[in-house]
């Protein structure tokens, strides 16, 4: 049976498209109206106000631009894109002009419903008056769309759903071993192209994506981490007093990702803030696995791309550290929408970079450390884009091949001239992000991230000479130099560096191969545009190793994560290159060195990044355990019931200093706006009139986890309680939090 493609809702005709797109605004008032009279269906409300929020907006807008025919993936992403731009932008606007209209609570349901609603009526009509007469509907067959494999693939994420609700309330995590075996396998499925058809390769990734995302970040009923506490609540202060107050001096308080996101979805979609952090963002965070696979899809063939994009996605980062920072999944969703549409070349021009100027000053109001990274790799890029159409790079890539024996002459170069007019990457691009992305910094939050931003440039400045190529001032350079814990772990370390060799080979391979690579049978096409990124992008993971406080000022794996979004294709590049040098090197020998070995290698390869980023060969093994998913032993800042009763009780009694250590210092946060005071490694300095805040971890081991700084490395050394708390009575205590005055 043939049915149009929902996800494509854009093609259809207009009458359908508006009945569609009307018949959701109208559902969604339907479920505030059934909850008012308290006759409400669970979730109905939660998932219309979802998909409302997240889809329908967007199509509007592509509908009123004209955009058709993108395809599905690209389609539904490129939407979902653009209802986020639309819904924190109208969150803004309706923020700046309705207190002038004496609307004093302009973020609370009714006028977020209201104004919603004008702008879907009134893009509907504007929709008709310019595109009422496209209909060209993509159809699906729905017998090939679902099959079994689909169907296998979509119970990943509800695995990590049981699983983890096994892990909060029995502390049993058999299930969430299965299921990171069961992930670990997938790329050998995919080796085998016939257990899984290329043509489901984005749901798969995405599914699996998902399921990662979820068995992290549905552990503990709270959330849990160190930045999203304040997320929560800056989140939290825009709720309870129905507006954002854009003076407040801090960093976060700048993001509209963060005060304008997360409280219209709580509001609309009647989604605790807590749960709207550790479903609706990861939710949305899945959608980089598809992007990052269209970017490599756009320039090779299937494998290429979602080996490329399975690398990116079982990276640990990607589904441990960016959970604790939700403003940065929304900016990197945009960052790998940018780069999407900079390689396509199919776009109308004028539609391109509207869309483009939009993803881009969206990634600028979501995270401003990505930002300024992004300022930097568009500079760079633009630069070597300039360098290369005067035909300097091509001279010095002539001069150079004879150097690599396996590069081939008479082919042209990655950079190939072309005229300027046809790059996405302009200097009125990067002057007009530029302007946009310190214009808002300088106003904003008092110019909060402006001057975060300028403190870390002195810092850097002073410390260049000195700190270069120094482990104790340059992070990412201490990951390596430092022995690991155990030898499994070490052979982790190991597993990383690997994979950064073979990009650093990829990268290498294509400065002296043809523009269009040949990878026995699949092409590897590359974008002038996307490879001067992913040069820019490499040499900025590099630069977290040799210079110092470089990489420490956003995280050292945070910033190689980032990089990973142009750099996880030439991972594959680069091990198939090596297999196809081996193959030239070694033809007298017996050995099969095919491309479809490389591809198993991969493969392979994979198999066991995966169980070692996971933790689940630790957690197999006995070793020291690296998930909060998989073992509840280890002192993280991830609080239970009894803890955040706790901060509350604090919160509730009085505003006296209040000292915790490291993992517990973050809980306090959420609930007050700062962090209690670290405890210091001396307890003479402590604070007299001061608490003192234990948790769970506290309570049962009798150790406080205090934090040393080393220059741009922290270390957590642990001591025991009682030197801290001597001649200090217990005012509170509910088993799992203490508190001593």
């Amino acid at each position: 049976m043939r049915v149009r493609n929902p996800l494509q809702l854009n093609d259809w005709g207009i009458v359908s498209f508006i009945g569609v797109v009307l018949g959701i605004q109208l559902l969604l008032w339907l479920t505030l109206v059934l909850e008012e009279n308290g006759a409400g269906i669970p979730l109905l409300r939660q998932i219309v106000g979802f998909v409302y929020l997240t889809w329908i907006p967007g199509v509007i807008l592509l509908r009123i631009l004209r955009v058709h025919r993108l395809g599905v993936i690209e389609t539904l992403l490129i939407s979902i894109g653009l209802s986020l731009v639309i819904v924190m932008f109208i969150g803004f606007g309706m923020n700046t002009i309705y207190p002038m209209l004496e609307l004093l609570r302009p973020i609370s349901e009714g006028p977020l419903l209201i104004t919603l609603t004008v702008y879907v009526f009134a893009g509907s009509v504007i929709a008709f008056i310019v595109d009422r007469d496209f209909n060209q509907p993509e159809y699906i067959d729905v017998g090939e769309t679902f099959g079994w494999q689909v169907i296998a693939f979509a119970l990943l994420p509800f695995l990590a759903i049981f699983g983890t609700w096994l892990v909060n309330n029995y502390r049993i995590n058999s299930l969430l071993l299965i299921l990171l075996a069961i992930i670990a396998i997938v790329p050998a499925l995919v080796a085998f192209r016939r257990i899984v058809p290329e043509r489901h390769y984005p749901f798969v990734i995405w599914t699996v994506a998902l399921a990662l995302l979820f068995h992290t970040s549905l552990i503990s009923n709270h959330i849990w981490g160190w930045d999203i506490n304040q997320e929560f609540y800056i989140a939290n202060l825009v709720i309870q007093n129905g507006a954002w107050d854009f003076s407040i001096y801090s960093n976060i308080n700048a993001m509209l990702s963060i005060v304008m996101l997360a409280p219209v979805y709580s509001l609309l979609c009647s989604i605790d803030l807590v749960w709207v952090f550790k479903i609706v963002y990861p939710l949305i965070f899945s959608l980089a696995a598809p992007g990052v696979y269209m970017i490599a899809r756009r320039q090779s063939y299937d494998r290429i791309a979602f080996f490329s994009s399975f690398l990116f996605i079982t990276f640990f980062v990607f589904y441990q550290e960016m959970l604790q920072v939700a403003r940065q999944e929304i900016a990197e969703f945009f960052l790998i929408m940018i780069a999407l549409l900079i390689i396509n070349k199919d776009l109308d021009k004028i539609k391109k970079y509207i869309i483009l100027i939009m993803f881009s000053f969206s990634l600028a109001v979501s995270h401003y450390g990505l930002s300024y990274v992004f300022m930097v790799s568009l500079v760079l890029a633009w630069m070597i884009l300039i360098v290369s159409e005067v035909g300097t790079l091509n001279r010095l890539r002539s001069r150079l091949s004879p150097l690599f024996e396996w590069a081939k002459r008479g082919y042209g170069s990655s950079f190939t001239p072309r005229h300027a007019g046809e790059r996405a990457i302009t200097l009125d691009f990067v002057l007009l992000f530029f302007i946009f992305a310190l214009s808002w910094y300088m106003f904003i939050s008092s110019a909060s991230t402006l001057n975060s931003i300028t403190g870390l440039a002195l810092q850097f400045s002073d410390s260049l000479v000195d700190g270069f190529l120094n482990p104790e001032t340059s992070q990412g350079l201490a990951i390596i130099v430092t022995r690991a814990v155990t030898p499994l772990h070490q052979i982790g370390k190991y597993i990383q560096l690997v994979v950064q060799f073979f990009i650093f080979f990829g990268i290498l391979s294509l400065l002296f191969k043809p523009q269009k690579m040949d990878l026995g049978g699949e092409y590897f096409a590359i974008d002038r545009e996307y490879f001067a990124l992913s040069l820019v992008n490499f040499a900025i993971a590099a630069a977290g190793v040799i210079l110092p406080f470089f990489a420490s000022a956003l995280n050292t794996t945070r910033l190689y994560q980032i990089t990973l979004i142009f750099l996880a294709p030439f991972f594959v590049i680069g091990v198939m290159e090596a297999f196809g040098f081996l193959s030239r090197a070694l033809r007298q020998t017996s050995l099969d060195f095919s491309r479809e070995t490389a591809s198993r290698t991969i493969a392979a390869f994979l198999c066991i990044f995966v169980l070692f980023n996971t933790g689940f060969i630790y957690s197999a093994l006995g070793d020291e355990a690296t998930s909060i998913a998989l073992d509840d032993r280890i002192d993280y800042p991830r609080f239970n019931t009894r803890e955040i009763a706790g901060a509350e009780w604090l919160h509730a009694v009085g505003n006296r200093t209040i000292n915790s250590d490291s993992p517990r210092a973050v809980v306090l946060e959420g609930f007050v706006g700062r962090m209690a005071r670290k405890i210091p490694t001396d307890p003479a300095l402590i604070r007299k009139n001061s608490y003192v805040f234990l948790g769970t971890y506290n309570v049962l081991t009798e150790k406080l986890s205090l934090m040393q700084v080393n220059e741009a490395n922290r270390v957590n050394v642990y001591a025991d309680i009682g030197a801290f708390t001597v001649r200090r009575g217990v005012i509170y205590d509910n088993g799992g939090a203490r508190v001593f005055e």
